[in-house]
């Protein structure tokens, strides 16, 4: 096979439209992301059939006599990559055009057409939805390299073995390349917005965890971190980071300490979890649960390291009185005499202390050597002894605590009395087992004791401890709660987003204590205020109040909120920074009810606020948003207001 200067500059320019089209095709998915599937599939047909058309009227000669173009691969890729509907387009429209130009090779060209759009659609279902790889193309090129052989069958039949012999080979290698950088070209840049959206969803993702996580150089400079790094430093922002290292947010003894640490972790290249005693330049202290992973590059040299840390203030604390509480528990043990028993290996008692009998005062004159387990377990069954067992299983139980008589492990007996008593069970030599029995009623007493303390601990963690509200924490799971079940029942939910006025002149001018008994009083009229159990009032934020009213119209929640906001003003509470003269608050009301266009608990927040704001603008001391005409609010709003 020769190829002269033109035949060279024909295949060049079908290579230089494939690349067009390609480039084209891939960036057109960055502003049609958004487009209706249809919309998306009819571009990609008019691109993909143009650029057929384009290359059908650029053919080149392989062999004197012979011309070719690469209109197969343009239109296997846009069934490959578009689906069905973009490669039966593809195919229709360079059908046509074929049919059109007529000549000795038209059935010939009908039949590769149809071969290339059947190959492309069929490869695109035998993906099931997913993207493409690069095996994928390549099977894909393979397929029509070979396939497109075919068509030579349907030239003159004087012909036909002449040209495939001549040009076969030539043209699979042809069609095989072009196909192959063509596809690699899409799957790579389908590769590449894939992985633009997992990094924007990933960073979302850091963005939103509890936890802190950041990322530093080698010299402990912040590269990223996420908002709770910012909280955690006491820095403005995560941007306010950067650049800067923990010496500037730290007293010099903890930075110090940190980056030791992270030495450390680079001059070994292993990954550190510790835990760190944290000291703020204000003096507040907490402790960090720290994970330090070496930051390595492509060649797997470090470049910095990534450092995840967990607030475990509270656990700390906790840790510290269940430590104390079991070091009083071990004391007691420690001075209380443990019942101890031994068992040969025919479950025959061989010898036991007077503890042990002890311990069962109701079978204490059957436990003697020479008794038989079994007949003991019975025996504390039927003297009433032994609790926690079902009256029709007895027998599984005999056999299951016999089972374990061999076998090193600890149990807890139950007995009716109320005590606790715990078995440690070790095999000895010879089969037997050697059984040392405790009291430990007083652990189990102090462990339901922990567990009620730290169902306190959860409640103090969900209240505000100024205001004794709920605090943003809890009122967000709150809220979120009844939204669900609003959108559950149908029934309305009404959402007030309450902000003291001029609250910051107030303190500028009685001081922060006053300002803090001021909350206090208003959190507690507002508590009066709401009157039913389901009802929540929660602190906001800083001067901001919020209160969820389930079951609750429009009409309801205004004229309750008008009802707080004249309670407040008959707290009468001196403001000289307003010109109220006394303390007032500003009321936004926001509710979801039955053909509501809320679709999320966050709408309903942001409606509130919206309207608080808008109390603010038209001049504080009022309440607005879902507000019914003021003919009504004496009527049928009041009706709403008393079925809340």
């Amino acid at each position: 096979m020769t190829i002269d200067s033109a035949s060279w500059s024909g295949l060049l320019a079908n290579v230089a439209i494939i690349a067009i089209l390609i480039s084209v095709w891939t960036q057109s998915q960055t502003w049609t992301d958004r487009w209706p599937k249809t919309g998306y599939l009819v571009l990609l047909s008019v691109m993909a059939s143009a650029g057929t058309l384009a290359v059908m009227n650029l053919p080149f000669e392989i062999q004197p006599g012979v011309n070719i173009d690469l209109r197969t691969t343009l239109i296997a890729i846009s069934g490959f990559f578009g689906g069905p509907l973009v490669g039966l387009a593809t195919g229709i429209v360079a059908a046509a055009y074929r049919f059109y130009l007529g000549g000795a090779g038209w059935p010939a060209g009908l039949v590769g057409i149809g071969i290339a759009a059947g190959i492309g659609t069929f490869g695109h279902l035998l993906l099931r939805g997913r993207n493409p790889d690069r095996r994928d193309v390549l099977v894909l090129a393979a397929a029509l390299a070979f396939g497109g052989l075919f068509g030579f069958l349907f030239l003159p039949a004087s012909i036909w073995l002449s040209a495939l012999a001549a040009v076969g080979i030539p043209i699979v290698i042809l069609i095989f390349v072009s196909t192959t950088i063509a596809g690699l070209a899409i799957v790579q840049e389908t590769r590449r917005r894939v992985a633009a959206a997992e990094n924007q969803i990933y960073r979302a993702i850091i963005d939103s965890l509890p936890d802190s996580l950041n990322a530093k150089d080698l010299d402990g400079r912040f590269t990223a971190a996420n908002p709770r790094t910012a909280e955690l430093m006491m820095a403005e922002s995560p941007q306010a980071l950067v650049g800067r290292t923990d010496f500037d947010f730290y007293p010099a003894e903890t930075a110090k300490a940190f980056r030791a640490d992270e030495e450390k972790v680079i001059a070994d290249g292993k990954t550190m979890s510790i835990e760190q005693r944290l000291v703020h330049r204000d003096g507040s202290k907490a402790w960090l649960s720290t994970m330090k992973v070496p930051l390595r590059d492509d060649a797997g040299k470090i470049i910095g390291l990534i450092t995840h840390n967990r607030d475990i203030t509270d656990r700390k604390h906790l840790e510290t009185e269940f430590a104390e509480s079991q070091r009083r528990l071990s004391d007691a043990l420690t001075f209380m005499a443990d019942g101890l028993v031994m068992f040969d290996k025919n479950e025959r008692l061989v010898f036991c202390n007077e503890q042990y009998r002890t311990l069962f005062p109701k079978t204490a004159d059957l436990r003697v050597p020479g008794a038989q387990f079994r007949d003991l377990l019975r025996a504390t069954i039927e003297r009433g002894e032994q609790g926690g067992v079902e009256a029709g299983k007895i027998e599984e139980w005999i056999d299951r605590v016999a089972a374990s008589l061999g076998k090193a492990g600890d149990q807890e007996i139950q007995l009716v009395d109320g005590r606790w008593l715990h078995a440690r069970v070790r095999p000895i030599a010879d089969g037997a087992s050697l059984s040392v029995i405790s009291d430990i009623t007083h652990q189990k007493q102090a462990e339901t004791s922990l567990s009620e303390l730290n169902e306190r601990l959860e409640a103090l963690a969900r209240t505000d401890a100024l205001t004794g509200l709920l605090n943003r924490r809890a009122f967000d799971e709150a809220l979120e709660h009844e939204f669900r079940r609003g959108a559950r029942t149908a029934a309305p939910l009404s959402l007030l987003m309450i902000d003291v006025d001029h609250f910051k002149a107030f303190n500028d001018t009685y001081g922060h204590p006053a300002g803090d008994d001021c909350l206090r009083k208003l959190a507690q009229c507002l508590q009066q205020t709401i009157k039913r159990p389901a009802d929540t009032a929660a602190r906001y934020g800083g001067e901001e109040l919020a209160a969820i009213l389930p079951d609750t119209s429009p009409e309801g929640a205004v004229l309750l909120a008008e009802d707080f906001r004249n309670a407040v003003r008959e707290l009468a509470i001196p403001h000289s920074g307003s010109d109220k003269g006394i303390v007032t608050v500003s009321i936004g009301v926001s509710t979801l009810g039955r053909g509501s266009t809320i679709g999320a608990h966050d709408d309903l927040v942001d409606r509130a606020d919206e309207a608080l704001y808008a109390a603010k603008e038209a001049g504080r001391d009022r309440v607005q948003g879902g507000r019914p005409t003021l003919a009504a609010v004496g009527t049928a709003g009041r009706a709403a207001a008393s079925s809340r």
